[in-house]
């Protein structure tokens, strides 16, 4: 596939089935979208390979997890030279070069609040052409983006691909083993359980047992990624909001029931709501926070960013069309 091309319909009904259930079996996926089996994974490898689409995880959650947005300002024209240096680092798990009042957004992940603060206080420290740095810890998560879905597919469609992981057991502590697995699948969700087996050193029955448990209690969350130029929804912006702490839970859950939102996550920072979201166009994007205002009229919207150039999502290095062109080993609990 060449780097202009674009996805058709087969390919974004692709995309959807994967993003419901990520490592669903082909015959599965080719008996939903009514194509050969064999048809079905090439065409998923031709997208893997241009970059268009791929399948990652989230850093593995921990009972400690500590998780921040960190905004940096920088001097005039580092910004992306900012970006890409800490886009290598694993704990920056997604990295924006964005417009407005910030020059770069960084989402921070880290099993625990002493790597976090390590990270914010000491590697930020590193970090030249920085003048200012801001960050926000994350309390709760609403809504992320492996719960966005594309919508090509039909009902009827969408209920045979839906996946259920399990019963939930709750978060239990990771082993070496666990954290092996979960790196492997942050280069690539769809890894084959025996190389997996591999990297974790251990058998294949282990790795479906210790897999399908961290799935369950939702430690552990694949995501089926598209290239946000060839999604439909070219422009990201981010939203920076305040609400009475009364208030905060139900607007959370209502904001995250809002098809274009891609995550809502309540903070301890100066804004208690950051808000995600995909749209068509920049004028979507202002009727969008026209239409949440009216919504939600206890949600006050202090500040806004569009993304001018994403250049990591969720360990996934990015070229300046948001192309995937390889990943950074999502072992968050190494010191920065």
């Amino acid at each position: 596939m060449h780097d202009h091309a674009s996805l058709d319909e087969v390919d974004l009904a692709l995309v959807n089935a994967l993003q419901i259930h990520p490592r669903a079996p082909w015959s599965l996926i080719g008996g939903v979208l009514g194509i050969d089996p064999v048809t079905a994974a090439r065409r998923w490898a031709r997208l893997e390979r241009a970059g268009l689409a791929w399948i990652s995880a989230y850093p593995p959650t921990t009972a400690t997890q500590a998780t921040a947005f960190v905004e940096l300002v920088c001097e005039p024209g580092r910004g992306v030279d900012v970006a890409r240096e800490l886009a290598e680092d694993p704990q920056a798990i997604t990295v924006d070069v964005t417009a407005g009042g910030r020059d770069v957004l960084v989402t921070v992940s880290t099993p625990d609040p002493q790597v976090l603060s390590r990270y914010l206080l000491e590697r930020m420290s590193r970090v030249e052409h920085l003048q200012q740095v801001r960050s926000h810890p994350a309390v709760r998560i609403y809504t992320e983006a492996s719960r966005w879905r594309l919508r090509a597919l039909d009902h009827e469609q969408a209920a045979r691909m839906a996946w259920e992981p399990g019963a939930t057991t709750g978060l239990v502590k990771l082993t070496e083993q666990d954290w092996a697995i979960a790196v492997a699948l942050a280069a690539d969700g769809r890894t084959p359980v025996a190389a997996l087996a591999e990297a974790a050193g251990t058998s294949t029955s282990t790795v479906r047992r210790r897999m399908a448990r961290m799935l369950a209690s939702r430690q552990l969350r694949l995501r089926c990624e598209l290239a946000r130029t060839q999604s439909g929804w070219p422009v990201y912006a981010w939203f920076f909001a305040r609400v009475p702490p009364a208030h905060l839970d139900d607007t959370a859950r209502t904001l995250a029931r809002i098809p274009e939102v891609r995550a809502v996550t309540s903070t301890a920072g100066p804004h208690n709501v950051i808000i995600a979201v995909w749209q068509r166009s920049l004028a979507d994007v202002q009727d969008l926070e026209t239409h949440m205002s009216r919504l939600l009229p206890n949600l006050d919207i202090v500040d806004r960013s569009i993304v001018v150039r994403p250049v990591k999502l969720v360990g996934r290095l990015l070229d300046e069309r948001g192309h995937a062109t390889g990943s950074v080993p999502l072992d968050t609990r190494s010191s920065p």
